[in-house]
Order: C-alpha cells, then structure tokens, then sequence
C-alpha cells in the first residue's frame, strides 16, 4: 500500500501532536502519486493510523477544496467517502501567504484510515466477477452522488470550486481556470438536441477511476478517494469521463467485456439517475472532450518542478507494471 518507512516531515508531526495529543510511530507514502504530498500515519495513541495529506490544489481554481468536499458529500450522503478529522493552515515561515492559491502547501487534513486496497495494479487481470462488481459499485457510487447533488443543490451553471466559509456547504461554483472543457461544452450544447439532462449540471468527482478506490478482495468498494479535483459540470460528461477510466482504457480486454462492463456500468448508473437513452450517440464527443482537457490538466500540472515530479513517479508505477 505504500512505499518503505520514512520520516514524518516535523510540521506533519507537530499537526498530529496538536490535534491527537499523540506522536507519530511510522509514516509511509502511497505507490501511487496523488496530487496532495500524502502521508500514511501510524500513530503511539488513538486513533492508531490516520491519513494526512498537504497540500493537493485544485487544478481547475488552484484552491483546496478536498477537505470542505469530503465533509459535504460525507456528511449529507451515504457514499463512501473518508471521515476528516482535522483540517487547518500551517503558520510556519515561509508556508504562509496571504492567499490560499498562492500557497496551496500552506493547507492540511487529517482523514479516518479506511481498509481496503488499490484495484488499480490488478484491475485488468482480475477475474471477470470482481472487476464487474467493482464497475457495477461504480456506477452506482456516480449515479447517487449526481442524483444527490441535482435535488440538493440545482447547479445552474458549470465551473470549479472554491472554499467560503460564508456559505452552507462551505463551498461555491466559480470560473475555471482556462483554458477549460467547461467551455467547448457550452460550445456543444448548442448544436445539441435540446434535453436538459445533456446540459444537467452535477458535482462530479473530478478523477474518478480504480486507483481513487480502495476495495474489498471480491471488489466491493470501502471508499472513494481523492476529492481535490471536484467541480460542477454536465452529467453526461462526467459519466463518459468514467466510463473512459474505468473501461475504455483497457484495451487488454476482450471488446465483449468492455461492452458488458459499459452495460453494466449504465444500468447501475441508471438505477440513481437519468440517462438519456440517445446518450451512447453522444457518448464519444465527450470522451474525445474529455481527452482534450486531460491534456490540458497535465500540461498545467508539468508547469511545476513537483507536478513533473509526481508525473515521473506516476510513470515509473505504470512501467512497473
């Protein structure tokens, strides 16, 4: 689950002091890069492992919103979503600025340790039951998290997520950095079939995949990770963007399997939320979207010496496999 035992940076250390009133035992990094410098803490007192994470700015608005999402959706839903403990700011010199986006490593949490594992290094050669299982939590997980977040909230636009203290749920809607996709769909729905499910804007995860899962053995999912990059935007997109990382990308399977996983992916979904039974013929346009805007992403997070360094270590883990 993680790489081999390091030292705890003293800042996280002096967090987990102040909060827990405990010392840190051991601390080790995911495999896998996350956007967030992520620590898995196991610690002298209780609770004895919590999650802590650094850091992990938006790339849609460069703020860091992951804690105010996960407490939203944690706390008006069932999802499974990580518990935050604790969240704050350091004041150490030199970590501090006036601004959040100007110091997006200036932000902590401290999340619940959740069990369960990664699918994302076995997912393609896992036996059909448990990958279809996993695709089936899946898609419900995104049918209920858009069913929600239309009855709650009624987005009457699409964009990125900030924090405000002032309001109830301790976030708001606001333009993305551009250049963004947000745009190109406002484009699209233009010359769309007027439906207003196509343009229906719902909160969305913002990197929903295998490796932002952590699951059972027999591939039922104990908890969706990595909220940092949640935004509003267009159903339909959100549920292509998925369908992408969780089946098209594997081009090792069978194409009747990926066809199966996409119907099953579908129907779950359908079981919480709307789709448009036209939404396969539109299904390709916001993948090749979604393509555009990964390129995007990843172009903004290269601009930096620790985004290439994650990019690196994110490289290494799939020639590893």
């Amino acid at each position: 689950m993680g790489a081999a035992d390091e030292r705890a940076p003293e800042s996280v250390r002096r967090v987990v002091s102040q909060v827990f009133g405990t010392s840190v035992r051991s601390c080790r990094r995911p495999a896998v890069g996350s956007v967030a410098e992520t620590y898995l803490l196991e610690l002298e007192g209780n609770p004895e492992r919590v999650v802590c994470k650094v850091g992990g700015a938006s790339v849609w608005t460069g703020a860091v919103i992951e804690p105010a999402v996960c407490r939203l959706v944690g706390n008006r839903t069932a999802l499974a979503v990580p518990d935050v403990l604790a969240s704050g700011r350091f004041v150490d010199a030199g970590r501090t600025t006036a601004t959040e986006t100007a110091a997006p490593l200036s932000r902590w949490a401290l999340y619940e340790y959740v069990d369960g594992e990664s699918p994302d290094p076995w997912y393609s050669q896992c036996d059909r039951t448990v990958r279809r299982r996993l695709v089936s939590d899946a898609g419900s997980i995104l049918g209920r998290l858009h069913d929600w977040s239309t009855t709650e909230f009624a987005f009457d636009r699409t964009g990125g997520l900030e924090r405000t203290p002032n309001h109830p749920t301790g976030l708001c809607v606001c333009d993305s950095t551009p250049p963004s996709v947000v745009d190109a769909l406002a484009a699209v729905s233009q010359v769309l079939p007027r439906r207003s499910l196509v343009s229906q804007a719902v909160l969305c995860h913002g990197d929903f995949h295998p490796g932002n899962l952590l699951v059972t053995s027999s591939g039922r999912i104990t908890a969706v990770l990595d909220w940092g990059n949640a935004h509003v935007a267009p159903a339909e997109y959100a549920v292509a963007r998925a369908e992408v990382r969780f089946v098209d990308r594997f081009r090792s399977l069978p194409s009747p399997e990926r066809a199966r996983l996409r119907e099953v992916f579908r129907a779950r979904y359908r079981d919480h939320a709307s789709l448009e039974s036209d939404y396969p013929v539109r299904a390709p346009l916001y993948k090749s979207l979604w393509l555009a805007q990964s390129a995007i992403n990843l172009a903004s997070v290269a601009r930096s010496s620790r985004g290439r360094t994650q990019i690196r270590r994110q490289l290494r883990t799939i020639v590893d496999r």
